[in-house]
């Protein structure tokens, strides 16, 4: 079994709620967070030198870093995968990529036999991860949702959204709702334990993202997203 990287940084910004956390292998060492409406992401690099600093650690004192890299804000992904991957490299550590979904499951207190994490995508729409491989996720439309074959749980901004769509008794709202750096932290370290497949490091977009190149185009979503609806 591989060693667990502790102590382990945790990193979440794809959200409004963005959050840092220091986990030791006997507890929280320390916590950061900062609610708002857009670029919370830009105050990572001070949440964690504050933490750092209260805990009497440097960056090469860290075991590893663990960060969300989707699916979530485009702006809050980007700035916070690449603050992880250069404070990792720059450190020499390692740098364990999370999903939302996995962060979501690992904030619940126990396991749920079948869990399915719903994102608000807006516009009548829902992005849904019914288990599966981390970067699975499936485009849907609350008038048309999937419907799962028994009892099944929500996560994420949009399982009551989802739940209330399904209609059904045997759909029930979890209370992990948006993701935060402990769920994070702990589905990093299952992930260097080798209880959680591989993940590429890349944000994990479903819809292509917004942002114009110098000619007008579009930026396409990197390789390891599902395609955009029609």
């Amino acid at each position: 079994m591989p060693s667990l990287p502790f102590p382990l940084l945790a990193l979440e910004a794809s959200s409004h709620l963005c959050s840092a956390l220091l986990l030791a292998e006997d507890g929280v060492l320390g916590l950061a967070e900062r609610s708002g409406q857009t670029g919370e992401a830009a105050f990572l690099p001070r949440m964690v030198a504050d933490l750092l600093a209260e805990a009497g650690l440097q960056a090469g004192d860290l075991g590893a870093v663990a960060v969300n890299v989707g699916p979530g804000s485009f702006t809050g992904l980007r700035a916070s995968i690449a603050f992880a991957s250069g404070l990792a490299t720059g450190a020499g550590r390692l740098l364990i990529p999370v999903t939302t979904a996995e962060a979501l499951a690992f904030a619940l207190p126990e396991p749920h036999p079948l869990l399915w994490c719903a994102l608000d995508a807006r516009q009548g729409r829902i992005f849904i991860h019914r288990g599966g491989a981390p970067t699975d996720w499936t485009v849907a439309l609350l008038a048309d949702p999937p419907h799962p074959p028994g009892p099944v749980a929500l996560t994420g901004d949009g399982a009551t959204s989802l739940a209330e769509a399904l209609g059904r008794p045997d759909i029930s709202v979890t209370s992990a709702r948006l993701p935060h750096a402990e769920g994070v932290a702990r589905a990093g370290v299952a992930r260097a334990a080798g209880r959680l497949g591989p993940l590429a490091a890349l944000p994990l977009y479903i819809d292509p993202p917004r942002a114009l190149l110098p000619r007008g185009g579009l930026r396409p979503p990197p390789t390891n997203a599902p395609p955009a609806p029609p």
